[in-house]
C-alpha cells in the first residue's frame, strides 16, 4: 500500500438523539461521533476492526480528552475531522475536532493500542500502520492529566449494573458508556452547574454485562472533581478528570 490520508472530513447533522434536554449536542455523542469517524477513517486505510480480526488483533483506546468550546444545536451542520499521528512501537494516537463554519466546537486526543486475541498483548503497529505524510496537525503536546488510582476515602454518588446495550464488538462495555453511565448520576441540574468544559479519561480494565460499578469522587486541584469507577473486584475500571 502506498501512502494514505491520514485524515477523514465527515459534514455531518446534529440529530435530536444526539441531543440532551436544552436541544444541544451532548457530551456522551460528541465522543460516539468521535468513535464512528474514527472507525470509518480507519476502515478507510486498512486498519479497520476487521481487518485487524485478521490479524488477530483488536482496537483499545486507553486515554482520551474532549475539549468542550461550545455545543452545536440540534439539526445544526458540523464537520468532524479526525486523524492519526505517526505510531509509536505499540500505541498511536487519534485526534478529532468538531467544526461548525469554521469555529472549533470541540477537539479529543487518544491514545489507542491493538491487543492480541490470544493473550491480550499488544500488537506492534509497524505490521500493520499505514505510511502517510501526516500532514493535517502536529501531535498535541499537553499531557494528561495524571490521577492517581487509589479512591480510598471518595465519596459514592453512584452505582450502574451494565447491561445488553452497553456492550460492544469486542464483547466489553464500550468507552463512551462509562461516561454516560457516569454523568447519569448527576441531575440535570447538577450538570448544567458543573458546565464541563474538559473530560480527561483513563480505561485501566474491562468490565463486562451484568456486572455493577460503583462511581466514587473526590475534589480536584485544577479542576471540579476526579471520578473513580469501582468494579466488583475492588479494582478501578475507569478514572475521569472532570474540569
Amino acid at each position: 500500500m502506498g501512502k494514505v490520508d491520514c485524515s477523514r472530513k465527515l459534514d455531518l447533522r446534529v440529530m435530536p438523539s444526539m441531543c440532551d434536554e436544552n436541544s444541544l449536542m451532548s457530551i456522551p455523542a460528541m465522543l460516539d461521533m468521535f468513535q464512528d469517524s474514527a472507525g470509518i477513517h480507519a476502515e478507510s486505510v486498512g486498519m479497520g476492526a476487521f481487518d485487524l480480526e485478521k490479524m488477530g488483533l483488536f482496537w483499545i483506546v486507553s486515554k482520551t480528552r474532549l475539549v468542550v468550546n461550545s455545543r452545536p444545536l440540534v439539526q445544526e451542520m458540523v464537520e468532524a475531522t479526525t486523524w492519526i499521528q505517526p505510531a509509536e512501537r505499540v500505541s498511536c494516537e487519534r485526534d478529532w475536532a468538531l467544526l461548525r463554519d469554521g469555529e472549533q466546537l470541540a477537539y479529543v486526543k487518544s491514545i489507542w493500542a491493538a491487543l492480541r486475541r490470544d493473550n491480550f498483548r499488544p500488537g506492534r503497529l509497524a505490521d500493520f500502520y499505514p505510511d502517510s505524510d501526516f500532514s493535517i496537525a502536529p501531535p498535541d503536546d499537553k499531557p494528561f492529566t495524571r490521577m492517581g488510582k487509589n479512591f480510598d476515602g471518595a465519596e459514592p454518588f453512584g452505582e450502574y449494573m451494565i447491561r445488553s446495550v452497553d456492550i460492544d464488538r469486542g464483547g466489553h462495555m464500550n468507552n463512551v458508556n462509562y461516561v454516560r453511565a457516569m454523568l447519569g448520576c448527576f441531575t440535570c441540574s447538577q450538570l448544567a452547574e458543573m458546565n464541563i468544559r474538559e473530560l480527561d479519561m483513563q480505561f485501566l480494565l474491562q468490565c463486562y454485562e451484568g456486572e455493577t460499578i460503583r462511581f466514587v469522587r473526590r475534589p480536584a486541584e485544577n479542576g471540579l472533581m476526579e471520578v473513580g469507577a469501582i468494579n466488583e473486584e475492588g479494582k478501578i475500571c475507569f478514572m475521569a478528570a472532570i474540569i
